[in-house]
């Protein structure tokens, strides 16, 4: 989903090295470090510039989970903090996002406890003091999520994933170094690209008109445009690109008045990804194309059949390469830029996210409001059965399944 922009972030566009030069400037009061794991690198960089002598906490790049969570705030009351500075990917600044909210106000692990059986979305309540939330600087090392920019994050709970907003989840600052971003394989840098994509057609094809339309399908072709560049170049201005745009997803006027649930393609990769255990993006790419291939023949549930042809015939125009029907379009796309779709699924694995889709986001819900489990399992099935448009079965074999 899209959230409201009513809390401000600084957005710093940083050449390769320049952080921890500049990051100080950006925090307040005792500051702490958390990092991935992995990025031990860019970590002690940190500390031996602005952040030097600063704690830092160590997190494996996994969905955030209670317990890490836990972890994070007993790191930020341990050095009782004011400024916690979170570097790596979607996952690790979500955890920092919402340990920064949860130490403010400790009521929230309590509020979502209760409500995460209701429904796959938890809009969080005002932080009663905000001035107590600790300021959040950002520094991703992935493209597509824009987690440093937007006011959402994703919480593994007891009874599954649940996305959680507040206007307090967005970061204070976002810095975007092109050094963060060299280490991450190009496969992965075309894999966020998608996302980023898929987060603006999603949401314009859920949507009404929009004066903004123009807005939208510009970006589009931007992210097209970097991507097919990354295919066969890859250079740190094009990676610091995609990062840029990544961001400009959120914080453009691309997204703006638009529906928030509309990419409703999400909804279902959500509940696919954590019950099979697969990344996120890897049942996006799975779903979409059968999602657009139902949208095509005028399934509204899903999102305007219009819109979808509109939208990919102004995104492509030019780009003779690309099959101008949607749906074997962004087939296309996928299979080019090397993202990776196979998402093993038995039937009763179809059955079970299916049914978790509707009960979580269905019903009077409104992000699958109007879909009901049979349509959800027809999208599975398939995404994970069927061959796609480009004849290679999305189907793990080590797993087939029959319907």
């Amino acid at each position: 989903m899209i959230a409201d922009r009513t809390w401000k972030t600084r957005c710093v566009i940083l050449g390769a090295g320049m952080t921890p030069k500049y990051v100080g400037s950006l925090t307040r009061g005792r500051v702490g470090i958390v990092a991935d794991a992995s990025l031990t690198e860019h970590r002690n960089r940190l500390r031996e510039g602005d952040l030097r002598g600063a704690p830092a906490l160590d997190l494996k790049a996994t969905p955030v989970s209670i317990q890490t969570l836990r972890n994070v705030i007993e790191f930020i009351q341990i050095h009782r903090l004011d400024t916690i500075v979170g570097l790596g990917g979607g996952s690790i600044l979500d955890a920092v996002k919402l340990a920064a909210m949860f130490s403010a106000d400790p009521s929230l692990a309590i509020f979502v406890e209760r409500h995460a059986k209701r429904s796959g979305l938890l809009v969080l309540p005002p932080i009663p003091f905000s001035n107590k939330r600790l300021k959040t600087v950002l520094l991703p090392s992935t493209v597509g999520t824009g987690a440093e920019v937007s006011a959402v994050a994703c919480l593994d709970t007891a009874v599954g994933r649940r996305l959680l907003a507040s206007p307090h989840l967005a970061g204070d600052a976002a810095v975007l170094d092109a050094g963060h971003l060299a280490t991450l394989p190009r496969t992965l840098v075309l894999e966020g690209l998608l996302e980023a994509f898929l987060r603006v057609a999603g949401t314009m094809v859920g949507s009404t008109a929009s004066m903004f339309d123009d807005d939208g399908h510009h970006l589009l072709r931007r992210i097209l445009h970097v991507g097919e560049q990354l295919k066969t170049e890859d250079t740190p201005d094009l990676r610091l690109a995609a990062a840029r745009l990544s961001m400009e997803t959120h914080t453009g006027w691309s997204l703006m008045g638009r529906n928030p649930y509309g990419a409703r393609h999400w909804y279902v990769a959500n509940e696919l990804a954590y019950l099979t255990g697969t990344r996120k993006m890897t049942a996006t790419a799975a779903l979409i194309p059968p999602v657009w291939a139902e949208i095509g023949k005028g399934n509204a549930a899903w999102g305007s059949e219009h819109r979808l042809n509109r939208l990919w015939a102004e995104v492509t125009n030019g780009a003779t390469h690309l099959n101008p029907n949607p749906a074997r379009g962004i087939a296309e796309v996928i299979k080019q830029w090397d993202v990776p779709r196979v998402v093993p699924a038995s039937k009763e694995t179809i059955r079970d996210t299916a049914a978790a889709a509707i009960r979580h986001w269905g019903g009077v819900l409104p992000m699958l409001r109007g879909l009901d489990v049979f349509q959800v399992q027809h999208v599975l099935r398939t995404a994970t059965i069927q061959n796609l448009p480009d004849g290679s079965p999305a189907l793990s074999k080590r797993e087939e399944v029959s319907t």
